[in-house]
């Protein structure tokens, strides 16, 4: 097996490095809990940058990207924190009205809209420039038009949360996965897939220029 600095081994164990840093970066920038959604864009733009070869020091990335997000990012991120305890008592009216047809199809409605708004709106915020608010209302659109790359994005966002939540007996193994790599693992899949439709509009983007 060849070990050089060129060879592939090597290149494929410095980015695996790089994205463990980057999952501590995250979980410390990430503990004053309002910092959340700047520490995802700048995790989701400096992993997209270490796999596509475009930057190789990534804890500098990771702050400038940081940096640049906090403002719009905050703001998205307190809209979302906002609706939190909205979403809980809508849970617990719909837990009283479970006969309710119209209550039950608003409430996965309103559910599915809030998800699949939250995991495009910070890899959007951290890919092209606009408003908090516009950044919010394509983040909804986005998901509805490419419904398909939606769910596959949901569902590796959602699926390995609700794992860790329902499985409290491991949290020894959970824990450690989350600290490690499973945040920048996370982005990684978000990048892949996000990518696929971003490309979409920086094609028209370059159209209308």
């Amino acid at each position: 097996m060849n070990f050089s600095p060129d060879s592939k081994f090597f290149t494929v164990m410095s980015k695996i490095g790089d994205f463990i840093v980057l999952n501590v970066l995250f979980v410390i920038t990430c503990i004053p809990v309002i910092t959340i959604g700047t520490s995802f864009c700048a995790l989701y733009d400096t992993c997209k940058k270490r796999l596509y070869d475009k930057e190789s020091y990534v804890a500098k990335n990771y702050i400038a990207a940081w940096k640049e997000n906090f403002k719009n990012a905050t703001i998205i991120w307190l809209f979302y924190l906002i609706l939190l305890p909205v979403l809980y008592l809508f849970s617990d009216f719909f837990a009283q009205n479970m006969n309710n047809v119209l209550i039950i199809t608003a409430y996965f409605v309103v559910i599915i809209c809030y998800i699949f708004s939250i995991i495009y709106a910070f890899p959007l915020q951290a890919s092209f420039v606009n408003s908090p608010f516009r950044i919010i209302r394509n983040s909804i659109i986005t998901a509805l038009i490419w419904l398909p790359y939606s769910l596959v994005l949901a569902a590796v966002t959602v699926l390995p949360l609700a794992l860790t939540w329902l499985a409290p007996g491991a949290l020894y193994f959970t824990l450690t996965y989350w600290l490690l790599f499973g945040f920048s693992l996370n982005a990684i899949l978000s990048v892949l897939i996000t990518e696929r439709v971003f490309v979409h509009y920086r094609e028209q983007t370059e159209e209308e220029n």
